[in-house]
């Protein structure tokens, strides 16, 4: 994928970085992994703080040296820019102060990302209830991204080596799960995973243990999943469900299935997890930019020890490059 800067200029592979939480494991994380970024040779913008990133370099004793630009340009390399300089927080606290400075850190990527500045953005973890309490009004970076770019088809997929698995429903609660599926939702993401995967093999989870087993623990598989598959196997879509959740995951390790689509954060991200913690990413379908991110959160009762792995942002990158291609 290419994108044209105002006059023609070309960015290649342009990748911009969010800091995240400056509380969290973020900064450290970014720390760690300069070696491997500058590897690349790409151009590549870290939204953040200097404060902060100068503040972890010398807490962890991690060399910290990024060249800083107001915007970002076509040279290869890592730049820094300095969203929001001075910040007040404690390391693994929730606080406003960081809660703003995050949502600051991705809204202006999103800005250069709208003019063709960036072609990808990769996510370091947010603080959501911090966020919240600096008037961040979504769930996640999910929502926020669809929402800026006004994309209303879009999923979270989270990728290993091993599974990949697309949400439904993300961030709710569980007992809200059942009256938030539906047949029209359940065809539109099948169409979007069969659209932004090049037509894989897609098995269905079911909701209800056993699949329900017909109607005897729940009857959402019986009026509104199988209904749905039907309908998408009508369409084209290479498709198989609703499949009892305790056996889908093991037929998709043997390679019956590409890809599984879940009903609910958990049923997707647990597989994910025990396969895959630290080299998993996460991935947004849909967005007219790529954007990938960690599989993991911030982290509180780690950060500023230096203990945080850096191997799932490094893998995150690897995929935005790969899926620009």
């Amino acid at each position: 994928m290419e994108l044209r800067k105002k006059g023609g200029r070309k960015i290649q592979r342009a990748i911009g970085i969010t800091l995240g939480d400056p509380a969290g494991i973020g900064s450290e994380i970014l720390l760690k992994s300069l070696p491997f970024l500058s590897s690349l040779n790409i151009p590549i913008f870290v939204y953040g703080s200097k404060g902060v990133l100068n503040f972890y370099s010398k807490l962890l004793k991690l060399p910290f040296s990024i060249k800083e630009v107001s915007s970002p340009t076509n040279e290869p390399g890592i730049h820094l820019i300095n969203v929001v300089d001075k910040i007040k927080f404690e390391v693994g606290k929730v606080s406003q102060e960081a809660g703003k400075a995050q949502i600051a850190f991705l809204e202006r990527a999103v800005k250069d990302a709208k003019k063709g500045l960036i072609n990808a953005i990769v996510t370091l973890p947010i603080n959501k209830e911090s966020a919240r309490l600096g008037g961040f009004t979504f769930p996640g970076h999910t929502e926020y991204l669809a929402y800026a770019f006004k994309t209303s088809e879009f999923a979270m997929m989270l990728a290993n080596e091993k599974l990949k698995v697309v949400l439904l429903t993300t961030h709710v609660a569980l007992k809200d799960v059942p009256k938030l599926i539906s047949k029209e939702k359940i065809l539109s993401k099948l169409r979007l995973i069969h659209k932004s995967l090049n037509s894989p093999k897609i098995a269905v989870a079911a909701l209800n243990p056993h699949a329900g087993e017909n109607g005897l623990f729940g009857d959402e598989e019986i009026k509104i999943i199988n209904p749905a598959v039907k309908e998408a196997k009508r369409e084209g879509i290479n498709v198989k469900g609703a499949i009892s959740s305790d056996t889908v995951f093991v037929r998709a390790l043997k390679g019956e299935f590409d890809v599984v689509l879940c009903m609910y954060h958990d049923q997707g991200l647990i597989p994910i997890k025990l396969l895959g913690f630290g080299n998993s990413v996460n991935v947004t379908l849909g967005l007219p930019v790529v954007r990938t991110s960690v599989d993991h959160g911030t982290a509180y009762d780690i950060a500023g020890k230096g203990i945080a792995d850096p191997e799932s942002f490094k893998t995150a990158v690897k995929m935005a490059i790969d899926l620009q291609t």
